[in-house]
């Protein structure tokens, strides 16, 4: 069912044996003025190997519903199983930028959304088509790192919008599936980070990519997070912090790459701060950096990253 803006509309309730017709509420209207931002700045029918149609949705999905909107850190991931839209467990975080660029332009957008009512909160159904035969480094990771994965984002047909008091805290890939769609098959090489013609990769996860080409902090912030990545690495905070997730964290926030790791510039401050990063040993021990002076550099060069974040980023008005 489609919904002009302007239109009075059923919100379906969920697990309830009748059709409730409230009011149009102030989250239902947001919801159908991101629905119609998406529908215009990513419409069906591209070819899913377009990287042009990408890069121009990339660049048209700041809209303000949607950007102003967003809750900070914006959560991500696959739906459980069909009819539960909890963000709690099981899925990522992300600065909204960063999710908007590298993951919400992936997907082309239908326009037969619907609004439904769960709850407290009101879930917009974006139907999607995935643009899954882009050139490896296009996508904000290898998805297919995982078989499963691959086919969730390939198969997924609704992108499901969690939206409460007037701001859209996540999104979910669904877990209906249609997989009669047309899949590239694709094989992982173990590597999460590689370079191609001198350009490294995946170039969507970059700076360059993520931040206007006038920021004056682009350059220093890649800088940064070099430097913070380095010494993150000599304490193994890797490990945990990539997309296979060993660390088995329940919101897990990616440091491997640079686009990801803006969501966690304040958090890593504070848990070294803390000193329970790196997390806790099989006894459930906080274990952190014993050395303090390696505590304390690796401390500096976490604010170094922070500051120098908190700047690209309001540069961007976010």
């Amino acid at each position: 069912m489609k919904f002009a803006l302007s239109s009075v509309f059923v919100i379906l309730a969920a697990c309830s044996a009748h059709t409730e017709q409230p009011p149009v509420d102030t989250d239902s209207r947001l919801a159908l003025e991101v629905a119609s931002g998406l529908v215009q700045a990513c419409p069906a029918g591209a070819d899913p190997s377009d990287e042009a149609a990408r890069n121009a949705c990339a660049d048209r999905v700041h809209f303000p519903a949607l950007s102003v909107s967003m809750h900070e850190p914006f959560i991500w991931g696959g739906q459980p199983k069909d009819g539960v839209y909890s963000l709690d467990k099981g899925l990522n975080k992300f600065n909204k930028r960063a999710w908007r660029r590298m993951y919400l332009s992936t997907f082309m957008f239908g326009s037969d959304y619907e609004v439904e009512r769960v709850g407290d909160a009101t879930i917009l159904h974006m139907p999607v088509t995935f643009r899954g035969a882009m050139p490896p480094g296009a996508y904000p990771y290898p998805f297919w790192h995982n078989a499963k994965k691959w086919d969730a984002y390939n198969y997924a047909t609704t992108l499901h919008f969690v939206i409460k008091h007037g701001e859209v805290l996540g999104a979910l890939r669904s877990s209906a599936q249609d997989r009669q769609r047309a899949k590239v098959d694709r094989k992982w090489d173990g590597q999460w980070r590689w370079t191609e013609n001198g350009r490294e990769m995946p170039y969507v996860a970059l700076y360059d990519y993520l931040l206007s080409p006038g920021n004056p902090f682009r350059q220093k912030l890649d800088t940064a997070y070099r430097d913070l990545e380095s010494g993150m690495r000599q304490h193994s905070c890797d490990a945990c912090h990539a997309p296979d997730n060993l660390g088995h964290s329940e919101l897990l926030e990616l440091l491997v790459y640079p686009n990801h790791a803006l969501v966690g510039r304040h958090d890593i401050v504070a848990q070294l701060a803390d000193d329970v990063m790196p997390p806790t040993n099989t006894l459930g021990i906080p274990e952190g950096i014993p050395d303090h002076e390696a505590r304390d550099r690796l401390m500096d060069l976490a604010r170094a990253f922070e500051t120098v974040g908190d700047q690209a980023l309001a540069w961007e008005g976010q």
